[in-house]
Formats: structure tokens, C-alpha cells, sequence
């Protein structure tokens, strides 16, 4: 309900739950957590993008779903924004910042170079003045009329009624003005972070939450230093929830339909390649031509498959090369998003669920470049692998490639010993031979990476997260409400 009407007696907050990407519909949706919040309140589902299957697949499923307004945010707040973002990376001091930086402008021009590096210049410079940031939030926060649209969003968020909100990607732009909206409002707001590197890669949080929901004590750790109004008792330990997933054996299709759904001769040994995204390694798709080439050689045996799966948000283009190879089976997702949508808005129903875990579970061994898909692999109790190098392209790529493992959300991966850093050519190769011939040699790391990343490893994480929240909604929500 709005924060001008009065609470009806009885009834069940209703709670939104913006939906951003892809893989906030599998967060909030697939893992069955709206369906689990439903016992305790209304969960509105907020689509910021026009789907019209996806938005009939959810209603028929009884969840009640809106179009959340596009946000409008003028460049003077934009600029404010950034400063709020200098303060907390200054209050971070985490080595993520300066490598994602470098890495970010590798192919700028030198005109670009310069204007960018005084605009950072002057950001720091205005950021030094004693009270800036206290000053800055209250200019954003007293002009926000006039420099958003947050008008529209308080008229949306009083027409729903909606008591509280809860996000799983409160860093995105799309919840920036919602958020804020919610704040002016007096909403009660909870977040639960859907991915490990989200809190030092990614803008300021626009808001305190009442509650935070995280995957594990260095994320706990992260907000703690990067947001000084936060206290522990406001943070709790939940997991990730989308790993829930591959504790589901039904997810996991038949290996040999597996096989030739992909067609990958029965016994042929394999290597799922888990890609990322252009912008993170540009550089990666040197690693199947390595991979090729030793097989070529003889160094990896004949019938060796390589696995490429495309990551859902990359382009496939510079896949293509090895579309038609013959030691090369092509794991696809799709392409994910139109040229009218952001990236990832789309669905990210059941089937691409079980692709995914499929592939997981059917290969031998599992290589990615600082992934996320580390973890996943792991989940299957697969030997990871990560290359560290570059010896095509610009020389500096190859100091960016060994630089993704020390960015702060992957250094206990890299500490566990479940993940083998390669660097070179040969180090792949001979890492990839040792591992189908020995997968268990890295099984005491990976234990300890998923302990370490994901705090519980017993497939309840979703049902932490939905308890979590009702717990906020009990103790948040219901006292506001009296």
C-alpha cells in the first residue's frame, strides 16, 4: 500500500520485485522463490522490458505482473552519481577497480584516453573537498523532481499499493530511479545480491537497504567497508540461490541424448569452454585454437570434443570461426535480447536451465576465463581450469588476462586450489591431459572454493533466501504497518 493510505486488517503485504534481466527471472522466478514469497505476501513481479510469452507464462503460474517505467535520469545527475561512486571506491580501496579500468579502455583513442582521464581527474579533485559527499547526496536527493522522473515511479509504486520492495539486481540502472522512489516513500526495502562480484564491480548501491541478503562472508565484508550506515545484524548469510539448480538431478538430461543433441561421438572425451563476455576478455577465443591445436599435435587425445558454450550475453560472432569445426561442439544458449532491448532482457525459462546444467554435469574437465562458470563447474565436481595469458593481439592483453585473477571477488577461488591457473599455450594443453587422465586431483580445493563462495552446499539456498525475506517482512514490514 501507499505510504498515504491505511493498512487493511489482515492482509498480506504486497512486495515488488523488479525483473531487470534474464537472470533475475531466474533468480526471483526459476528457483521458485516468488512462489515460496507467496505464502507470505503479494509479490508484484515488475518486467522492465515488453514480453508478452513471458508475461502470460508468469500470470498463468498466478503471479501478478506490471511493466516497471523506463527511467529518466539527466546528466546532472548522472554526475552527482559518479561522485557518490569516487567516495565508495575510495572507501573500497579494492584492486578490482584499477584492473576492470584498464582492461575497459584498452582500445580507446588517445583523444578519448586524455578526456576521459581529466573527467576522472576532476571527479577526484571535486570528491576531496571536506563534506562532498554528505553535499552531493542531498543535492541529489533534493533534486530529484526536477533531474528524474521519480515522480512517475512514486505514482506507480502508490497505485500498486505496494508495502515493501525487494530487489536481486539493485546495482542496474533500470532500479536506480525505483529505488529511489521507494526510499522517498518510506518503503521498506530488502535486497538479496544475485552474484558474488556485484558489490566491487559494479555503481554504489542508489539506497540503504533494511536488509541485505549475500552469498558469503567477503561479500558480508564488502558491504561493511564500502557502506559504513550498514551493520551486521542488517546482513545475513544465505548462499546463492540459481545453485540450487544443479542439486536437481531431473535438470540433467540423459548423456547419451546429450551427446547427441551436440554430436559428440559416445565415449569422446570432453572440454566444456564456459566464454564470457567481449568486454571482460576479448582475447578468449584464442584458448579453442590452443585447445585444437593440441589435439592437431597429438598432445590431446584424437577424439577430444571441445565444448564451446557461448556466454547469453556475448555476441557469437567472434565464435564463429569454430561453428563447423569438427572437434568443436557447439553449445549454444541463444542470442539473448533483441537490437530493441537491453542485453538479457529476455526470458530464462526451464530449457535453458537444463542446457546448462546438461553440459555441466556430461564433461570431463571445465575451463573458463575468471567465470562465474568456476563455480557452477565445481558444483559438478568438475576439474577448472583457468587461462592466464594471451599471446595473440595487443601485448597488454596479456598482463589484463592474468590480472582477472586478482580482482577481489576472485582471489579466494584462486586461493582454494580448486582452480588451476594456466599460462600458456602448453600449461593449457598439459593442464587439460593431466586433468581427464586425474579429475580428482583438485577435489579438496573445490570443496573448500564452494564452502568459501557459497557458504552452503545442501541445494536449501533458495529457501534461505525466501526466509530471509519473510523474516524481513515480519519484522521490517509488519511493525511499519501497526
Amino acid at each position: 500500500m501507499s505510504a498515504d493510505e491505511e493498512p487493511t486488517a489482515g492482509a498480506r503485504p504486497r512486495v515488488l520485485i523488479p525483473i531487470t534481466i534474464h537472470f533475475a527471472v531466474r533468480y526471483a522466478v526459476r528457483t521458485g522463490l516468488a512462489a515460496r514469497l507467496a505464502e507470505a505476501c503479494e509479490p508484484v513481479l515488475a518486467l522492465t522490458w515488453e514480453d508478452d510469452d513471458l508475461r502470460a507464462q508468469l500470470e498463468a503460474q498466478g503471479h501478478e505482473v506490471v511493466r516497471l517505467p523506463d527511467p529518466v535520469v539527466s546528466i546532472r545527475a548522472r554526475h552527482l552519481l559518479a561522485l557518490l561512486e569516487v567516495h565508495l571506491v575510495r572507501r573500497m580501496k579494492s584492486p578490482t577497480t584499477p584492473i576492470d579500468y584498464r582492461r575497459r579502455s584498452w582500445d580507446w583513442t588517445t583523444r578519448k584516453r586524455v578526456r576521459r582521464g581529466y573527467e576522472r581527474f576532476k571527479l577526484r579533485l571535486e570528491a576531496q573537498v571536506p563534506g562532498n559527499e554528505a553535499k552531493v547526496a542531498k543535492e541529489l536527493h533534493d533534486n530529484l523532481d526536477a533531474e528524474t522522473n521519480i515522480g512517475e515511479y512514486v505514482a506507480f509504486l502508490r497505485d500498486l499499493r505496494i508495502d515493501a520492495i525487494v530487489s536481486v539486481t539493485p546495482f542496474v540502472a533500470q532500479e536506480e530511479v525505483v529505488l529511489l522512489a521507494a526510499e522517498r516513500l518510506r518503503l521498506p526495502r530488502c535486497t538479496s545480491v544475485l552474484s558474488f562480484d556485484n558489490i566491487t564491480t559494479r555503481p554504489p548501491l542508489p539506497v540503504a537497504f533494511d536488509r541485505y541478503l549475500v552469498w558469503n562472508r567477503f561479500m558480508e565484508a564488502e558491504l561493511l567497508r564500502g557502506y559504513p550506515s550498514v551493520t551486521a545484524d542488517q546482513i545475513t548469510l544465505v548462499g546463492p540461490a540459481q545453485f540450487d539448480f544443479y542439486r536437481e538431478p531431473n535438470l540433467v538430461v540423459d548423456e547419451a541424448l546429450w551427446r547427441e543433441r551436440l554430436g559428440i561421438p559416445a565415449g569422446a572425451p570432453t572440454v566444456l569452454y564456459g566464454a564470457g563476455v567481449v568486454g571482460i576478455a576479448p582475447w578468449e577465443t584464442q584458448y579453442i585454437g590452443h585447445l585444437i591445436a593440441g589435439i592437431d599435435s597429438g598432445e590431446l587425445p584424437a577424439d577430444l570434443r571441445i565444448v564451446l558454450r557461448r556466454h547469453p550475453l556475448d555476441t557469437p560472432d567472434r565464435w564463429e570461426p569454430f561453428v563447423d569445426h569438427p572437434a568443436v561442439a557447439w553449445d549454444d544458449p541463444g542470442r539473448l535480447g533483441t537490437t530493441k532491448l537491453r542485453p538479457g532482457q529476455v526470458d530464462f525459462d526451464e530449457s535453458a536451465i537444463v542446457g546448462l546444467c546438461s553440459s555441466l554435469a556430461h564433461t570431463d574437465v571445465h575451463a573458463s576465463a575468471s567465470s562465474t562458470m568456476t563455480l557452477d563447474g565445481a558444483c559438478f565436481d568438475k576439474p577448472q581450469i583457468g587461462p592466464a595469458y594471451s599471446v595473440t593481439g595487443p601485448k597488454q592483453f596479456d598482463a589484463y588476462a592474468r590480472a582477472l585473477y586478482d580482482r577481489e571477488h576472485f582471489l579466494p577461488i584462486v586461493a582454494s586450489g580448486g582452480l588451476e591457473l594456466v599460462h600458456s599455450p602448453a600449461e593449457l594443453v598439459a593442464a587439460v591431459k593431466r586433468l581427464l587422465a586425474d579429475p580428482d586431483s583438485q577435489r579438496p580445493g573445490r570443496e573448500r572454493m564452494l564452502v568459501d563462495m557459497c557458504t552452503f552446499t545442501d541445494g536449501g539456498n533458495t529457501a534461505r533466501v525466501a526466509a530471509g525475506i519473510r523474516e524481513f517482512l515480519t519484522n521490517v514490514v509488519a511493525p511499519a504497518e501497526r
